[in-house]
C-alpha cells in the first residue's frame, strides 16, 4: 500500500535507526526505497545486513540532491501512496497504521499528515509538534492557515497522483522544496492532518541545514524567492483560490523582514525586493516597503510588521500548542 522514499546522503551515523523504524512499523504492507545521493561515507554498508528482508531496494546515484532523490525514488515507486522520511528521522511503530485509517476515512485527499515529537539528537529533550485544536483527531483542515505548523516532509504521506500532477519536487531547489512541492499540491487537494504524533524529527544531527551561519543562510536566499514565486505564480493559476495563502504568504514574506530588520541586514531586504515577482510586491502598500528600505525608521518598520502579526493572530490562524 505504501511506498517509503528515504533520500540518503552521507548518515551513517544514524541512517540505520531510521531503516529500523520503518521495519518495525505494525503495518507491513509497503516497500521500502532507499536512494543512495552518492555518499562518501559508510552508509550502505550498514544497511547491508538489512536486504535481506524483500521489502528494501537500495538505488545508487550520483550526488544531485535531496529533491532529485525524493524523485527518483517516486519514479520507481509500485504503490499509490507514497510516505517520505529524511535518513536521520524516525516514525513510531503505528505511523503508517494510522495514515491508513486516515486513507481509509478520506480516500480522495491528497496528502496525510502525522504529528511528530521534535527531538534534540544530543540532549534527548523532545517537544510534541501536536495543535491541541486537532489533537488526537484526524480530519480535514486547511493548509495555509499556517503552513509552518503543518507536518513537516519526514511525516507525509502523499497521493502518488497529486504528487506526479505537480512534477515533483523542484530539483533546481536547495531549500523550500518540499513546501514548494507540497503547497502545490493543497492548491488542488485536502490535507488531512492527522493529531497523533507518531514521527520523530531528529534536532542536532551533523549536516543539517539549522547549523549554517549568516552568509552561508544568505547564499540560500536565492531559492526561498524562487519558492515564494513559484508558488504564487501556481496560486494565480489554479481554479479554486485559497485567500487564506495569500494572507500566509505576506505574513511570511514580513517575519523574514522582522528577522533581518533585528539585525539591521538591509542585504537581504533588498535582495528580496528585487527578486519577487512584481505581483508579490504589489501585495504590500508603498509606504511599508519604504518603511523595511530605510534604516533611520527602522523601528517604525518593528513595529508595523508586530501589528500586522496581532492582527493575523486575532483572525484565529493556528500557532504550535495553540488550542
Amino acid at each position: 500500500m505504501f511506498s517509503i522514499v528515504v533520500p540518503l546522503y552521507n548518515k551513517e551515523h544514524i541512517v540505520e535507526r531510521t531503516v529500523i523504524s520503518v521495519l518495525t512499523q505494525t503495518f507491513k504492507d509497503f516497500e521500502l526505497i532507499i536512494v543512495n545521493d552518492g555518499s562518501t561515507d559508510s552508509s550502505i554498508e550498514v544497511l547491508k545486513k538489512y536486504l535481506k528482508d524483500p521489502r528494501l531496494k537500495i538505488i545508487n546515484q550520483e550526488n544531485a540532491g535531496v529533491s532529485s532523490a525524493r524523485n527518483r525514488g517516486v519514479l520507481e515507486a509500485k504503490y499509490d501512496y507514497v510516505a517520505f522520511l529524511d535518513a536521520d528521522d524516525e516514525w513510531l511503530p503505528g505511523f503508517l497504521e494510522k495514515v491508513k485509517k486516515a486513507i481509509e476515512i478520506f480516500p480522495l485527499a491528497g496528502m496525510f499528515g502525522c504529528t511528530s515529537w521534535h527531538r534534540n539528537i544530543i540532549t534527548g529533550e523532545s517537544t510534541n509538534s501536536t495543535l491541541n485544536r486537532y489533537k488526537n483527531k484526524i480530519q480535514e483542515i486547511n493548509f495555509f492557515e499556517n503552513p509552518h505548523i503543518m507536518p513537516h516532509t519526514s511525516a507525509m504521506v502523499v497521493s502518488k497522483f497529486y504528487f506526479d500532477k505537480v512534477k515533483g519536487f523542484p530539483s533546481q531547489m536547495k531549500v523550500c522544496e518540499d513546501w514548494s512541492c507540497f503547497y502545490k499540491i493543497a492548491f488542488s487537494a485536502p490535507l488531512i492532518y492527522i493529531g497523533f504524533p507518531l514521527g520523530i524529527r531528529n534536532n542536532g544531527v551533523q549536516g543539517q541545514i539549522t547549523g549554517l551561519n549568516i552568509e552561508e543562510r544568505f547564499k540560500l536566499l536565492k531559492h526561498v524567492v524562487d519558492f515564494y514565486n513559484l508558488t504564487f505564480s501556481t496560486w494565480n493559476l489554479s481554479k479554486n483560490k485559497n485567500r487564506d495563502f495569500i494572507t500566509f504568504l505576506k505574513y511570511d514574506i514580513r517575519h523574514r523582514i522582522l528577522m533581518a530588520l533585528k539585525i539591521n541586514d538591509y542585504k537581504t531586504i533588498n535582495y528580496l525586493f528585487e527578486g519577487l515577482n512584481i505581483n508579490i510586491i504589489n501585495l504590500f502598500p508603498r509606504f511599508e516597503l519604504s518603511m523595511y528600505l530605510n534604516p533611520y525608521i527602522n523601528k517604525c518598520g518593528l513595529l508595523y510588521i508586530y501589528k500586522t502579526k496581532l492582527i493575523w493572530r486575532s483572525k484565529g490562524y493556528p500557532i504550535s500548542g495553540q488550542i
